[in-house]
C-alpha cells in the first residue's frame, strides 16, 4: 500500500471513529457531572487488586466492598490510576484498604467510582472531535489536490 493510501485509510477511520470517541466522552463528562451533583459518597474497602502489563500498556484494578446508603452491600472492580494503585497496594498486599465511593442512588452497579482513583475517559471526547476533523482536512485536502 502505498503512502497516500495509507493517509486516506486512516483518514477514514478519524472520520468514522471521531464521533463515536466524542459521544463516549461526552457521555462520561454528563456522567460525572451529574454523580458530582447527585451522587452519594460511602466508605469502601479494597478487598483486592490486580495489576496486568503487556508490551503496550498497564492495568490496574481494585476489588471494593461498600455498602450503598439504603441498599445491599455490594462488591464492585473499578479500574484505577496506576498512582491510586500504588497508594493502596503492592504486588502481592493491600497497604490502605480504605478508599471512599461515589455513586448515584438510582444506578449503584453503573455509576459508582472510586474518588480520586477511577480512570477517566473524558478525553476522548476531545480527542474524538480532532480525529474527526483531522480526518475530514486530510480527506478534504487529498482531493483537492489530486484533482
Amino acid at each position: 500500500m502505498e503512502g497516500s493510501s495509507k493517509i486516506k485509510v486512516f483518514a477514514a477511520i478519524g472520520v468514522i471513529a471521531g464521533p463515536f470517541l466524542a459521544y463516549n466522552g461526552y457521555q462520561e463528562q454528563e456522567r460525572l457531572a451529574r454523580l458530582e451533583k447527585e451522587g452519594v459518597t460511602v466508605g469502601g474497602f479494597i478487598e483486592g487488586g490486580e495489576w496486568r502489563k503487556s508490551r503496550r500498556s498497564s492495568s490496574y484494578k481494585l476489588d471494593v466492598s461498600f455498602t450503598p446508603k439504603n441498599g445491599t452491600p455490594t462488591r464492585q472492580t473499578f479500574d484505577v490510576k496506576s498512582q491510586f494503585f500504588s497508594a493502596h497496594a503492592s504486588d502481592t498486599a493491600v497497604t490502605d484498604p480504605v478508599v471512599k465511593v461515589r455513586y448515584l442512588p438510582s444506578s449503584v452497579q453503573e455509576s459508582a467510582v472510586i474518588e480520586g482513583g477511577s480512570t477517566d475517559t473524558t478525553f476522548n471526547y476531545s480527542f474524538g472531535i480532532g480525529a474527526f476533523v483531522v480526518g475530514l482536512l486530510t480527506l478534504g485536502i487529498m482531493s483537492f489536490f489530486k484533482g
